[in-house]
Protein backbone atom coordinates (compact mmCIF):
# COMPACT_ATOMS: atom_id res chain seq x y z
CA UNK A 1 0.00 0.00 0.00
CA UNK A 2 1.17 3.54 -0.60
CA UNK A 3 2.37 5.25 2.56
CA UNK A 4 -0.41 7.83 2.38
CA UNK A 5 -3.00 5.09 2.83
CA UNK A 6 -1.39 3.38 5.82
CA UNK A 7 -4.40 4.23 8.00
CA UNK A 8 -6.87 2.38 5.77
CA UNK A 9 -4.51 -0.57 5.43
CA UNK A 10 -4.03 -0.82 9.20
CA UNK A 11 -7.80 -0.58 9.77
CA UNK A 12 -8.43 -3.38 7.27
CA UNK A 13 -5.89 -5.63 8.95
CA UNK A 14 -7.35 -4.97 12.39
CA UNK A 15 -10.92 -5.76 11.30
CA UNK A 16 -9.78 -9.06 9.77
CA UNK A 17 -7.80 -9.89 12.93
CA UNK A 18 -10.81 -9.08 15.10
CA UNK A 19 -12.93 -11.50 13.09
CA UNK A 20 -10.53 -14.42 13.45
CA UNK A 21 -9.06 -13.78 16.91
CA UNK A 22 -10.54 -13.62 20.39
CA UNK A 23 -8.37 -10.67 21.44
CA UNK A 24 -10.33 -7.75 22.92
CA UNK A 25 -10.91 -4.79 20.61
CA UNK A 26 -9.19 -2.43 23.04
CA UNK A 27 -6.03 -4.52 22.88
CA UNK A 28 -6.06 -4.56 19.09
CA UNK A 29 -6.58 -0.79 19.00
CA UNK A 30 -3.53 -0.30 21.19
CA UNK A 31 -1.55 -2.26 18.63
CA UNK A 32 -3.00 -0.04 15.93
CA UNK A 33 -1.62 3.02 17.65
CA UNK A 34 1.82 1.40 17.77
CA UNK A 35 1.74 0.75 14.01
CA UNK A 36 0.71 4.32 13.18
CA UNK A 37 2.98 6.79 14.96
CA UNK A 38 1.32 9.69 13.13
CA UNK A 39 -1.56 10.80 15.38
CA UNK A 40 -3.76 11.84 12.48
CA UNK A 41 -3.40 8.45 10.79
CA UNK A 42 -4.08 6.67 14.07
CA UNK A 43 -7.25 8.70 14.71
CA UNK A 44 -8.52 8.06 11.17
CA UNK A 45 -7.82 4.34 11.39
CA UNK A 46 -9.64 4.15 14.72
CA UNK A 47 -12.58 6.01 13.20
CA UNK A 48 -12.76 3.52 10.33
CA UNK A 49 -12.54 0.52 12.65
CA UNK A 50 -15.07 1.73 15.20
CA UNK A 51 -17.45 3.03 12.54
CA UNK A 52 -17.37 -0.24 10.59
CA UNK A 53 -18.06 -2.23 13.76
CA UNK A 54 -20.67 0.14 15.13
CA UNK A 55 -22.68 0.34 11.90
CA UNK A 56 -22.03 -3.21 10.69
CA UNK A 57 -25.63 -4.33 10.33
CA UNK A 58 -26.74 -1.20 8.49
CA UNK A 59 -23.66 -1.35 6.25
CA UNK A 60 -24.45 -4.96 5.37
CA UNK A 61 -28.09 -4.06 4.68
CA UNK A 62 -26.97 -1.37 2.24
CA UNK A 63 -24.44 -3.67 0.58
CA UNK A 64 -26.97 -6.47 0.17
CA UNK A 65 -28.96 -4.26 -2.21
CA UNK A 66 -25.97 -3.82 -4.53
CA UNK A 67 -23.95 -7.02 -4.19
CA UNK A 68 -24.94 -10.21 -6.03
CA UNK A 69 -23.34 -12.42 -3.37
CA UNK A 70 -24.37 -12.66 0.31
CA UNK A 71 -22.10 -10.49 2.45
CA UNK A 72 -21.27 -13.31 4.86
CA UNK A 73 -20.11 -15.47 1.92
CA UNK A 74 -17.50 -12.93 0.80
CA UNK A 75 -13.87 -13.26 1.85
CA UNK A 76 -12.98 -11.29 5.01
CA UNK A 77 -10.90 -8.89 2.88
CA UNK A 78 -13.80 -8.13 0.56
CA UNK A 79 -16.31 -7.86 3.40
CA UNK A 80 -14.33 -5.42 5.51
CA UNK A 81 -13.10 -3.30 2.59
CA UNK A 82 -16.68 -2.94 1.33
CA UNK A 83 -17.97 -2.03 4.79
CA UNK A 84 -15.26 0.59 5.21
CA UNK A 85 -16.02 1.97 1.75
CA UNK A 86 -19.73 2.36 2.48
CA UNK A 87 -18.98 3.85 5.89
CA UNK A 88 -16.79 6.50 4.28
CA UNK A 89 -19.40 7.31 1.63
CA UNK A 90 -22.33 7.71 4.03
CA UNK A 91 -20.77 8.79 7.32
CA UNK A 92 -17.53 10.68 6.60
CA UNK A 93 -18.28 14.01 4.96
CA UNK A 94 -14.59 14.88 4.65
CA UNK A 95 -13.86 11.88 2.43
CA UNK A 96 -14.94 12.49 -1.19
CA UNK A 97 -17.01 9.68 -2.66
CA UNK A 98 -14.50 9.07 -5.46
CA UNK A 99 -11.70 8.81 -2.94
CA UNK A 100 -13.68 6.28 -0.89
CA UNK A 101 -14.17 4.11 -3.99
CA UNK A 102 -10.61 4.48 -5.30
CA UNK A 103 -8.91 3.69 -1.98
CA UNK A 104 -11.21 0.71 -1.44
CA UNK A 105 -10.26 -0.73 -4.81
CA UNK A 106 -6.58 -0.18 -4.08
CA UNK A 107 -6.96 -1.96 -0.73
CA UNK A 108 -8.55 -4.93 -2.52
CA UNK A 109 -5.70 -5.06 -5.03
CA UNK A 110 -3.16 -5.02 -2.21
CA UNK A 111 -4.74 -7.56 0.16
CA UNK A 112 -6.67 -9.82 -2.23
CA UNK A 113 -6.69 -10.16 -6.03
CA UNK A 114 -8.09 -8.54 -9.16
CA UNK A 115 -11.40 -10.34 -8.83
CA UNK A 116 -12.02 -8.84 -5.39
CA UNK A 117 -10.91 -5.42 -6.65
CA UNK A 118 -13.38 -5.65 -9.54
CA UNK A 119 -16.17 -6.66 -7.16
CA UNK A 120 -15.42 -3.77 -4.79
CA UNK A 121 -15.31 -1.31 -7.67
CA UNK A 122 -18.59 -2.55 -9.19
CA UNK A 123 -20.51 -2.63 -5.91
CA UNK A 124 -19.44 0.82 -4.69
CA UNK A 125 -19.95 2.53 -8.06
CA UNK A 126 -23.38 0.91 -8.38
CA UNK A 127 -24.19 2.15 -4.89
CA UNK A 128 -23.20 5.72 -5.78
CA UNK A 129 -25.51 5.66 -8.80
CA UNK A 130 -28.49 4.17 -6.98
CA UNK A 131 -28.10 5.22 -3.35
CA UNK A 132 -31.47 7.00 -3.38
CA UNK A 133 -33.10 3.57 -3.84
CA UNK A 134 -31.99 2.25 -0.44
CA UNK A 135 -34.98 1.19 1.66
CA UNK A 136 -35.07 0.04 5.30
CA UNK A 137 -37.69 -2.14 7.05
CA UNK A 138 -40.92 -0.25 7.66
CA UNK A 139 -41.05 1.06 11.27
CA UNK A 140 -44.83 0.64 11.48
CA UNK A 141 -45.03 -2.95 10.24
CA UNK A 142 -41.65 -4.16 11.53
CA UNK A 143 -40.55 -1.90 14.41
CA UNK A 144 -37.89 -4.26 15.77
CA UNK A 145 -36.43 -4.97 12.32
CA UNK A 146 -36.37 -1.26 11.46
CA UNK A 147 -34.61 -0.24 14.67
CA UNK A 148 -32.24 -3.19 14.41
CA UNK A 149 -31.11 -2.34 10.88
CA UNK A 150 -31.24 1.44 11.01
CA UNK A 151 -29.38 1.69 14.34
CA UNK A 152 -27.26 -1.42 13.73
CA UNK A 153 -28.07 -3.57 16.76
CA UNK A 154 -28.85 -7.31 16.92
CA UNK A 155 -32.57 -7.85 16.52
CA UNK A 156 -32.82 -10.14 19.56
CA UNK A 157 -31.62 -7.29 21.77
CA UNK A 158 -33.93 -4.72 20.19
CA UNK A 159 -36.89 -7.07 20.65
CA UNK A 160 -36.04 -7.51 24.34
CA UNK A 161 -35.83 -3.79 24.90
CA UNK A 162 -39.12 -3.15 23.05
CA UNK A 163 -40.83 -5.62 25.38
CA UNK A 164 -39.58 -3.56 28.32
CA UNK A 165 -39.74 0.04 27.04
CA UNK A 166 -41.68 1.93 24.37
CA UNK A 167 -40.44 2.58 20.83
CA UNK A 168 -39.25 6.15 21.46
CA UNK A 169 -37.36 5.14 24.61
CA UNK A 170 -35.54 2.33 22.80
CA UNK A 171 -34.74 4.54 19.80
CA UNK A 172 -33.04 7.08 22.07
CA UNK A 173 -31.03 4.29 23.71
CA UNK A 174 -29.93 2.85 20.36
CA UNK A 175 -28.94 6.25 19.01
CA UNK A 176 -26.88 6.94 22.15
CA UNK A 177 -25.06 3.63 21.71
CA UNK A 178 -23.87 4.80 18.30
CA UNK A 179 -22.37 8.05 19.55
CA UNK A 180 -18.67 8.11 20.49
CA UNK A 181 -18.36 7.85 24.27
CA UNK A 182 -16.82 10.66 26.27
CA UNK A 183 -13.42 10.22 27.86
CA UNK A 184 -13.96 10.87 31.56
CA UNK A 185 -11.53 11.05 34.44
CA UNK A 186 -11.75 11.00 38.23
CA UNK A 187 -9.37 13.31 40.04
CA UNK A 188 -7.22 11.74 42.73
CA UNK A 189 -7.85 13.97 45.77
CA UNK A 190 -4.67 12.66 47.38
CA UNK A 191 -2.48 14.00 44.56
CA UNK A 192 -4.37 16.28 42.19
CA UNK A 193 -3.08 19.83 41.92
CA UNK A 194 -5.45 22.79 41.86
CA UNK A 195 -4.46 23.93 38.36
CA UNK A 196 -5.07 20.49 36.80
CA UNK A 197 -8.61 21.37 35.74
CA UNK A 198 -7.39 24.39 33.80
CA UNK A 199 -4.33 22.58 32.42
CA UNK A 200 -6.41 19.80 30.83
CA UNK A 201 -9.36 22.07 29.94
CA UNK A 202 -11.76 19.91 31.94
CA UNK A 203 -15.55 20.10 32.12
CA UNK A 204 -17.46 18.63 35.06
CA UNK A 205 -19.59 15.59 34.30
CA UNK A 206 -21.84 13.09 36.09
CA UNK A 207 -23.55 13.29 39.46
CA UNK A 208 -20.53 12.73 41.69
CA UNK A 209 -17.90 15.32 42.60
CA UNK A 210 -14.42 15.05 41.12
CA UNK A 211 -15.41 13.72 37.67
CA UNK A 212 -14.54 15.55 34.49
CA UNK A 213 -14.88 15.13 30.73
CA UNK A 214 -11.65 15.42 28.75
CA UNK A 215 -12.16 17.18 25.39
CA UNK A 216 -9.36 15.20 23.73
CA UNK A 217 -7.58 12.03 24.74
CA UNK A 218 -4.60 12.72 22.51
CA UNK A 219 -1.39 12.30 24.51
CA UNK A 220 -3.40 12.21 27.78
CA UNK A 221 -1.46 9.21 29.09
CA UNK A 222 1.90 10.80 28.46
CA UNK A 223 1.12 13.95 30.46
CA UNK A 224 3.02 14.55 33.71
CA UNK A 225 -0.29 14.77 35.58
CA UNK A 226 -1.22 11.21 34.52
CA UNK A 227 2.22 9.81 35.35
CA UNK A 228 2.09 11.56 38.73
CA UNK A 229 -1.24 9.87 39.54
CA UNK A 230 -3.36 12.99 39.63
CA UNK A 231 -6.29 11.26 37.93
CA UNK A 232 -7.71 7.91 36.83
CA UNK A 233 -9.84 7.26 33.74
CA UNK A 234 -13.33 6.24 34.86
CA UNK A 235 -16.91 6.80 33.72
CA UNK A 236 -18.94 8.61 36.40
CA UNK A 237 -21.71 6.00 36.22
CA UNK A 238 -19.23 3.18 36.76
CA UNK A 239 -18.32 5.01 39.97
CA UNK A 240 -21.87 4.94 41.35
CA UNK A 241 -21.41 1.41 42.74
CA UNK A 242 -18.58 2.49 45.06
CA UNK A 243 -20.47 5.66 45.98
CA UNK A 244 -23.44 3.46 46.95
CA UNK A 245 -21.11 1.20 48.98
CA UNK A 246 -19.82 4.32 50.79
CA UNK A 247 -16.56 2.88 52.22
CA UNK A 248 -15.14 4.61 55.30
CA UNK A 249 -11.52 5.21 56.44
CA UNK A 250 -10.08 2.36 58.49
CA UNK A 251 -12.45 -0.33 57.17
CA UNK A 252 -11.59 -3.63 55.50
CA UNK A 253 -13.07 -3.92 52.01
CA UNK A 254 -13.10 -6.71 49.42
CA UNK A 255 -13.36 -5.91 45.72
CA UNK A 256 -14.29 -9.37 44.48
CA UNK A 257 -13.79 -9.02 40.68
CA UNK A 258 -11.42 -6.11 40.77
CA UNK A 259 -9.46 -5.85 37.52
CA UNK A 260 -8.67 -3.42 36.00
CA UNK A 261 -9.09 -1.63 39.32
CA UNK A 262 -11.00 1.58 38.70
CA UNK A 263 -13.45 0.89 41.49
CA UNK A 264 -10.78 -0.40 43.91
CA UNK A 265 -8.71 2.76 43.52
CA UNK A 266 -11.87 4.86 43.84
CA UNK A 267 -12.66 3.11 47.13
CA UNK A 268 -9.10 3.67 48.36
CA UNK A 269 -9.28 7.42 47.77
CA UNK A 270 -12.76 7.54 49.36
CA UNK A 271 -11.18 5.91 52.43
CA UNK A 272 -8.37 8.48 52.41
CA UNK A 273 -6.04 5.51 51.77
CA UNK A 274 -6.60 4.32 55.36
CA UNK A 275 -7.70 0.76 56.00
CA UNK A 276 -7.37 -2.31 53.77
CA UNK A 277 -8.72 -2.99 50.30
CA UNK A 278 -8.23 -6.50 48.94
CA UNK A 279 -8.48 -6.37 45.16
CA UNK A 280 -9.18 -9.95 44.07
CA UNK A 281 -9.43 -11.32 40.56
CA UNK A 282 -8.99 -14.64 38.81
CA UNK A 283 -6.61 -13.18 36.21
CA UNK A 284 -3.01 -12.48 37.27
CA UNK A 285 -2.39 -10.49 34.10
CA UNK A 286 -5.36 -8.21 34.70
CA UNK A 287 -4.41 -7.80 38.37
CA UNK A 288 -1.08 -6.37 37.26
CA UNK A 289 -3.03 -3.40 35.90
CA UNK A 290 -4.61 -2.90 39.34
CA UNK A 291 -1.14 -2.80 40.93
CA UNK A 292 0.15 -0.41 38.29
CA UNK A 293 -2.74 1.99 38.81
CA UNK A 294 -2.46 1.81 42.60
CA UNK A 295 1.26 2.54 42.44
CA UNK A 296 0.80 5.42 40.01
CA UNK A 297 -1.96 6.91 42.17
CA UNK A 298 0.17 6.57 45.32
CA UNK A 299 -2.21 4.21 47.14
CA UNK A 300 -0.84 2.02 49.92
CA UNK A 301 -4.05 0.50 51.32
CA UNK A 302 -4.67 -1.69 48.30
CA UNK A 303 -3.47 -5.31 48.08
CA UNK A 304 -4.01 -7.63 45.14
CA UNK A 305 -4.88 -11.32 45.45
CA UNK A 306 -5.32 -13.89 42.66
CA UNK A 307 -8.56 -15.59 43.59
CA UNK A 308 -11.59 -17.18 41.95
CA UNK A 309 -14.67 -15.27 43.09
CA UNK A 310 -16.75 -18.45 43.10
CA UNK A 311 -14.63 -20.00 45.87
CA UNK A 312 -16.13 -20.11 49.41
CA UNK A 313 -15.17 -17.28 51.76
CA UNK A 314 -15.07 -16.25 55.41
CA UNK A 315 -16.84 -13.27 57.01
CA UNK A 316 -13.94 -10.88 57.51
CA UNK A 317 -14.80 -7.68 55.62
CA UNK A 318 -16.80 -4.61 56.61
CA UNK A 319 -17.81 -3.96 53.01
CA UNK A 320 -17.76 -6.02 49.83
CA UNK A 321 -18.06 -4.93 46.22
CA UNK A 322 -19.29 -7.60 43.79
CA UNK A 323 -18.90 -5.95 40.40
CA UNK A 324 -19.50 -9.09 38.38
CA UNK A 325 -18.81 -10.05 34.75
CA UNK A 326 -21.91 -9.51 32.63
CA UNK A 327 -23.30 -9.11 29.10
CA UNK A 328 -22.09 -5.47 29.08
CA UNK A 329 -25.21 -4.24 27.25
CA UNK A 330 -24.94 -0.96 29.15
CA UNK A 331 -21.56 -0.06 27.63
CA UNK A 332 -22.17 -0.80 23.95
CA UNK A 333 -21.39 2.82 23.17
CA UNK A 334 -17.92 2.45 24.69
CA UNK A 335 -17.35 -1.09 23.35
CA UNK A 336 -19.24 -1.32 20.03
CA UNK A 337 -18.17 -4.92 19.34
CA UNK A 338 -20.10 -6.12 22.43
CA UNK A 339 -23.36 -6.04 20.47
CA UNK A 340 -22.06 -8.67 18.03
CA UNK A 341 -20.37 -10.87 20.66
CA UNK A 342 -23.46 -11.52 22.79
CA UNK A 343 -26.53 -13.68 22.28
CA UNK A 344 -29.74 -14.16 24.25
CA UNK A 345 -28.80 -17.81 24.87
CA UNK A 346 -25.83 -16.65 26.96
CA UNK A 347 -27.93 -14.80 29.54
CA UNK A 348 -29.04 -17.82 31.65
CA UNK A 349 -25.44 -18.99 32.13
CA UNK A 350 -24.30 -15.46 32.94
CA UNK A 351 -27.09 -15.05 35.48
CA UNK A 352 -26.28 -18.38 37.14
CA UNK A 353 -22.63 -17.39 37.55
CA UNK A 354 -23.63 -13.94 38.81
CA UNK A 355 -25.86 -15.48 41.49
CA UNK A 356 -22.98 -17.69 42.63
CA UNK A 357 -20.58 -14.73 42.72
CA UNK A 358 -23.08 -12.76 44.79
CA UNK A 359 -23.55 -15.65 47.23
CA UNK A 360 -19.78 -16.08 47.67
CA UNK A 361 -19.25 -12.34 48.07
CA UNK A 362 -21.87 -12.28 50.81
CA UNK A 363 -20.00 -15.02 52.68
CA UNK A 364 -17.05 -12.62 53.04
CA UNK A 365 -19.23 -9.96 54.71
CA UNK A 366 -19.27 -9.44 58.48
CA UNK A 367 -22.65 -9.18 60.25
CA UNK A 368 -23.66 -5.53 60.10
CA UNK A 369 -21.63 -5.03 56.92
CA UNK A 370 -22.71 -3.75 53.51
CA UNK A 371 -22.36 -5.36 50.08
CA UNK A 372 -22.97 -3.74 46.69
CA UNK A 373 -23.77 -5.95 43.71
CA UNK A 374 -23.17 -4.20 40.38
CA UNK A 375 -23.00 -4.79 36.63
CA UNK A 376 -22.70 -2.77 33.43
CA UNK A 377 -25.74 -4.59 32.02
CA UNK A 378 -29.26 -3.36 31.26
CA UNK A 379 -30.79 -6.85 31.41
CA UNK A 380 -33.17 -7.71 34.24
CA UNK A 381 -31.97 -11.34 34.42
CA UNK A 382 -28.51 -10.10 35.41
CA UNK A 383 -29.68 -7.30 37.67
CA UNK A 384 -32.97 -7.15 39.55
CA UNK A 385 -33.73 -10.86 39.24
CA UNK A 386 -30.32 -11.92 40.56
CA UNK A 387 -30.74 -9.64 43.58
CA UNK A 388 -34.37 -10.58 44.22
CA UNK A 389 -33.63 -14.31 44.09
CA UNK A 390 -30.69 -13.85 46.45
CA UNK A 391 -32.77 -11.82 48.92
CA UNK A 392 -35.56 -14.41 48.84
CA UNK A 393 -33.20 -17.22 49.83
CA UNK A 394 -31.04 -15.26 52.33
CA UNK A 395 -32.91 -14.24 55.52
CA UNK A 396 -30.05 -12.09 56.85
CA UNK A 397 -29.83 -10.01 53.64
CA UNK A 398 -31.80 -6.76 53.46
CA UNK A 399 -32.01 -4.42 50.50
CA UNK A 400 -31.24 -0.78 51.27
CA UNK A 401 -32.90 1.49 48.72
CA UNK A 402 -30.57 3.53 46.53
CA UNK A 403 -32.81 6.60 46.55
CA UNK A 404 -32.23 6.99 50.31
CA UNK A 405 -28.59 7.70 49.57
CA UNK A 406 -29.27 9.48 46.26
CA UNK A 407 -32.57 11.35 46.67
CA UNK A 408 -34.08 13.13 43.66
CA UNK A 409 -31.85 11.31 41.17
CA UNK A 410 -33.80 9.85 38.20
CA UNK A 411 -31.53 6.79 38.08
CA UNK A 412 -31.99 5.82 41.76
CA UNK A 413 -35.00 3.95 43.15
CA UNK A 414 -34.71 0.53 44.79
CA UNK A 415 -31.55 0.17 42.75
CA UNK A 416 -29.25 2.35 40.70
CA UNK A 417 -29.95 1.91 36.99
CA UNK A 418 -28.49 4.32 34.45
CA UNK A 419 -29.44 4.01 30.78
CA UNK A 420 -27.47 5.54 27.88
CA UNK A 421 -29.32 8.37 26.17
CA UNK A 422 -31.61 8.82 29.17
CA UNK A 423 -28.89 9.50 31.75
CA UNK A 424 -25.48 10.96 30.86
CA UNK A 425 -22.74 8.34 30.73
CA UNK A 426 -22.66 4.55 30.52
CA UNK A 427 -25.34 2.07 31.53
CA UNK A 428 -24.86 0.68 35.04
CA UNK A 429 -26.71 -1.21 37.76
CA UNK A 430 -26.04 -1.39 41.51
CA UNK A 431 -27.87 -2.76 44.55
CA UNK A 432 -26.94 -2.18 48.21
CA UNK A 433 -27.45 -5.13 50.57
CA UNK A 434 -27.08 -5.04 54.38
CA UNK A 435 -26.20 -8.12 56.40
CA UNK A 436 -28.11 -8.19 59.69
CA UNK A 437 -26.42 -9.22 62.92
CA UNK A 438 -28.67 -12.23 63.37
Amino acid sequence: MPAFDSARAAATLLLCDLEKESAPLDQLLQGLDAKLPDNRDARFARQLVLGSIRWQKRLDWILTSFCSRPIDKLSPWARHILRMGVYQIFWLDRVPERAAVHTSVELAKHFAHKGVASLVNAVLRNLLRRQSQIRYPDPQREPAAHLSVYYSHPEWLVERWLQRWNYEFVEILLAANNEPSDLNIRLNPLRAEEELQQTLNLETTGSLPGFFKVPSGANLFTTPSYKQGQFQVQDPNAALAVALLDPQPGEHLLDQCSAPGGKATQAATAMDDRGLIVAADISPARLSRVRENAQRLGLNSLQTVVRDGTAPGEASFDRVLADVPCSATGIIGRHPDVRWRRDADQLPDLAARQRLLLERAYEHLKPGGVLVYSTCSLEEEENEKVVEQFLAQTPTAQLQRADIQFPDQPWAQNYIQTIPGHHPGDGSFAARIHKTAT
